[in-house]
């Protein structure tokens, strides 16, 4: 499918972008500058077809932002009556594979080279944005330089609870072998957990992820107890302690996914994560 046809289609559904008022600086050129000026447009624009059409003028060459704005000018219509708060350099340089997994959207809008363009130099600026209705949320923007200018890339959610749980299907997908994706199953794996364990003992165990397509994620569930966290399965209550038991109840998150197995059916299952060391990770499915 050419990338016009994928942006035409999929567009309006894949993109809530924040936009607004710039209530920070910082020295001009910079990342979080990058973020501000595409805030700062949007809150100088009269409606969402007056901000589409600056959008090119502040997105990098290769990122789909212009052609959605072409496409769908629509998809920016909240963005007009959204302010950002702050703006904030988190990350530099981060790898091609991680660029994927900021959203499928984006990962499928880009040829390999476009990504290798993107990865050469980029940034995650961490913006806070006020919405409509005053509450606030956190965006986390991609940029990357063309030329030494610094331009938007696309907009991710922040880490979290489902991000690990995407990340865990992205790589089932890619991983070439079920021994191959038991490597990536302990890295993803919180301390605690005996997924880890497994992986190493029984990889094949993991296999069927491997044909299975995630189709939705969303945290059903924040800092269950002790007692939730036992009865996510007789065998993970089994083989953690007391102490164990409490580490985990400590930051934790249950997050439902939607999955599509090899004949395309969909089921859904659900995920305990828990945070170690301030990063999420999978504790048991």
């Amino acid at each position: 499918m050419e990338r016009r046809s994928f942006l035409s289609v999929g567009g309006a559904a894949v993109l809530a972008l924040a936009a607004g008022r710039s209530s920070t600086a910082e020295g001009a050129g910079g990342p979080a500058a990058a973020v501000e000026a595409y805030y700062r447009r949007a809150s100088a624009s009269e409606d969402a077809e007056a901000f589409a059409a600056d959008v090119p003028a502040l997105a990098h060459p290769v990122s789909p932002l212009s052609t959605l704005a072409e496409d769908v000018p629509m998809a920016f219509d909240t963005t007009v009556r959204q302010e950002l708060a702050d703006a904030a350099v988190v990350e530099e340089n981060v790898s091609a594979d991680r660029i994927r997994s900021i959203s499928g959207f984006l990962s499928a809008s880009l040829t390999d080279e476009e990504l290798e363009s993107i990865a050469a130099e980029n940034a995650v600026v961490s913006a806070t944005v006020v919405g409509g209705d005053g509450g606030e949320f956190e965006r986390r923007w991609l940029v990357a330089t063309d030329d030494g200018e610094w331009g938007v890339v696309w907009p991710g959610e922040p880490e979290g609870p489902v991000t690990v749980v995407r990340e865990y299907y992205r790589r089932a997908g890619e991983a070439e072998s079920a021994a191959a994706f038991a490597d990536d199953v302990r890295e993803l794996s919180h301390p605690a957990s005996p997924l880890g364990e497994v992986a190493a003992d029984v990889p094949g165990l993991f296999d069927g992820a491997r044909r299975q397509g995630l189709v939705e994620a969303a945290v059903v569930a924040e800092d269950v107890d002790a007692e939730r966290v036992r009865s996510v399965s007789d065998f993970f209550a089994g083989a953690a302690d007391d102490e164990t038991i409490e580490t985990v109840a400590a930051e934790n998150a249950v997050v439902s996914v939607t999955v599509t197995d090899g004949d395309g059916d969909e089921f859904e299952l659900e995920w305990l994560v828990a945070t170690a060391d301030g990063e999420w990770r999978l504790v048991w499915l």
